[in-house]
């Protein structure tokens, strides 16, 4: 069996070959192992503060605020650039609140995120995520995407701790009521792409979608821009599982694509120690 201690040290050797700063929080949901690297450190979020935009959301709902089903037309100062599909459609289309949520997690369109925050209101995600207890997670301005893109910090930040205590309160079913949480992991495990997390372990982003055996997956939200990188969520086993949170800033532009593979490098180490089904080791 890899020990903590090593797997730690292990991932410590990933975050060296950075200039950058790295961070990492993993516990499994028995709370038997978990490691820590600058885990209580802030990092910028980028697109992972999406995670708590959801939740607010569903929060919202469940207080008969909003209606999942009520449709908000796309267009005006809402539609951003960067991430998604709706800023390249033609203005007009009226996607329901539960559509948008699912763009903003599914292929991280920034158009929709915004369309949320702005029917939320900023200050009430943030009042939503303090209500946590959460000090270190803030959501920031998206309005100014266009024209901040380059401060990252400006768009929301959080630390690795955080992400993993959140998500794993989420997990064990603290926080919303079950309805809102099956929603909550359903949309969070809608992937496009292949993201970083789960990009080599043996979980299929398709599989569900085909009725296909599900031995692993992973519901996440990734996050990037020119100076950071980041991925959080969670990692199911059916004998078990673990949220896990990777943060890297202060990189270089040439070396996001490097930091990807990073988080995936040491997601991979995480599963080969924790996993208790790996070929030759018993749970």
């Amino acid at each position: 069996m890899i020990s903590d201690r090593a797997l730690l040290q292990s991932i410590r050797s990933v975050g060296d070959s950075f200039r950058g700063r790295l961070g990492v929080c993993a516990r499994t949901v028995d709370d038997a192992r978990e490691i820590r690297l600058a885990a209580d450190a802030v990092f910028p979020a980028a697109s992972s503060i999406k995670i708590y935009v959801l939740y607010a959301l569903l929060a919202a709902a469940e207080r008969g605020t909003l209606n999942l089903d009520d449709r908000l037309e796309v267009g005006g100062s809402a539609r951003q650039p960067g991430s998604g599909v709706l800023y390249h459609l033609t203005p007009g289309i009226r996607p329901t609140i539960r559509d948008l949520a699912t763009l903003m997690m599914m292929i991280s369109d920034n158009t929709a995120m915004l369309m949320l925050v702005n029917r939320l209101g900023r200050q009430t995600i943030n009042d939503c995520i303090e209500s946590l207890g959460l000090a270190q997670t803030r959501c920031g301005d998206w309005s100014r995407f266009a024209t901040e893109y380059a401060n990252s910090m400006s768009f929301g930040h959080g630390s690795p701790g955080e992400f993993c205590d959140f998500l794993l309160a989420m997990r064990r079913g603290e926080l919303l009521g079950t309805s809102s949480g099956a929603i909550f992991w359903n949309i969070l495990r809608i992937q496009k792409y292949i993201e970083p997390l789960r990009r080599l372990l043996p979980a299929s982003p398709w599989a569900r979608e085909f009725a296909l055996p599900e031995p692993v997956w992973v519901a996440s939200k990734s996050g990037a821009l020119d100076d950071c990188c980041c991925e959080s969520g969670f990692v199911y086993l059916a004998q078990g599982g673990w949220v896990i949170s990777v943060m890297l800033c202060g990189l270089q532009v040439e070396e996001i694509s490097r930091a990807e593979r990073a988080i995936s490098e040491i997601s991979h180490q995480v599963y080969l120690a924790w996993s208790p089904s790996i070929e030759g080791e018993s749970e």
